[in-house]
């Protein structure tokens, strides 16, 4: 039986467009169902408040939501898997919970439960916390904990990073191996291993997992902050502390202090103030009328004494101050020339500026380390002065 080849031809192209038009009618319905199911509404759980990064998350911080499926970026968490969970970072109010934000546990130091062996409180924090593990520290020894930024804060600073916090004479109690109180970091065990079906013991080293510290809550609190903000810990092994003095010793100290200086205070008897003598040059040329360029210039010291001449004055000042300082000039910038102590009586000359007091030899004395006598006054100190 022979076919006609157009009738092959038209029976191929039929059914060619019947399986095309199957296939758009088969894509059209799974879009269709697609649509259908991105438009389902599912119920998700969201914060229903702000919770705080180390926060633990309560039933009454969820609510439910209905949230068409197409709008849910991520898998959503059902209520088991949240409630009781700790949050990484901080969780905003309607943002939905995911894996990724939540922890089963935080990894902060534990308080333990020791005796007192401890000043202010012992906890036991992991040597992962910290960048730098110094396994070589032992009990007893004192190390500062540095929270350092990764990178630097400001770009005229090259340094790689700069320190946020310092936690500063930190004593370490005992470290942790295994679960088990040490007094070192490492500790050599022995084990026995199957070589080559023999048993042999081989000694190795442990190291702690963790160190317990004698840290102060309000510090241990600023490095937990800084720790779960991203930034370095780093530990630096320094000098023990120096015990402070108690109460009572301080008091002693005190007392001793007084006493002594009771028994050093100076006493100033009354005393006339002698000044120096000065010597000062007078200079003369002379001409002689026979030579027009002729010139002789001769000159002479004279002394004289201040001493006389301070005697003769009736005006005195008494000095105040432990120590009077007598000066050049009118200024506290002029030099000192002299130093004389309290209950010195000073002849003065006249007060100048009404703060400086020009004495009987030139130099001048601030009214501040000086007082003004009468003239019965000082006649009554200077007979106790004979």
């Amino acid at each position: 039986m022979k076919f006609n080849k157009q009738i092959i031809i038209i029976l191929v192209l039929l059914s060619l467009l019947l399986s095309a038009v199957g296939g758009a009618y088969y894509f059209y319905m799974q879009n269709q169902k697609t649509i259908k199911i991105s438009n389902q509404v599912r119920v998700v759980y969201v914060a229903k408040q702000t919770i705080k990064k180390g926060s633990k998350v309560s039933k009454k911080d969820l609510k439910e939501q209905k949230i068409a499926r197409k709008y849910i970026t991520v898998t959503p968490l059902l209520k088991k898997e949240i409630i009781g969970r700790y949050a990484k970072e901080n969780i905003y109010k309607d943002d939905v919970f995911r894996k990724e934000k939540l922890a089963k546990h935080l990894d902060i130091p534990k308080k333990i439960v020791k005796k007192d062996n401890f000043k202010y409180n012992s906890y036991n924090m992991k040597f992962s916390m910290f960048q730098n593990p110094n396994y070589s520290i032992k009990k007893d020894d004192i190390i500062k904990i540095i929270s350092v930024y990764k990178g630097a804060r400001k770009k005229s600073n090259n340094s790689p990073n700069s320190v946020q916090y310092i936690a500063d004479q930190i004593r370490v109690i005992e470290f942790l191996i295994d679960g088990k109180v040490s007094n070192s970091a490492i500790k050599k065990v022995t084990i026995t291993k199957t070589v080559k079906r023999k048993k042999v013991k081989q000694t190795i080293e442990k190291k702690a997992s963790e160190l317990v510290l004698d840290i102060n809550s309000k510090v241990l609190l600023h490095l937990i902050d800084d720790y779960n903000r991203g930034k370095q810990l780093w530990m630096v092994k320094t000098h023990k502390i120096k015990p402070k003095p108690t109460k009572a010793v301080k008091k002693e100290n005190v007392i001793e202090k007084r006493k002594k200086k009771k028994t050093l205070k100076r006493s100033y008897p009354f005393r006339l103030y002698k000044p120096k003598n000065k010597i000062s040059s007078i200079s003369a040329t002379i001409h002689y009328g026979d030579e027009k360029d002729a010139a002789v210039t001769k000159s002479k010291s004279i002394k004289i004494d201040m001493v006389k001449q301070c005697k003769n004055s009736d005006k005195y000042l008494l000095g105040i101050s432990n120590n009077i300082h007598l000066r050049r000039g009118q200024s506290f910038e002029y030099k000192i020339m002299r130093t004389i102590h309290r209950n010195y009586l000073i002849p003065y000359i006249e007060q100048k500026n009404n703060s400086w007091y020009k004495t009987c030899d030139g130099l001048y004395v601030h009214k501040n380390e000086v007082k003004t006598l009468t003239y019965d006054q000082a006649q009554r100190r200077l007979a106790k002065i004979k």
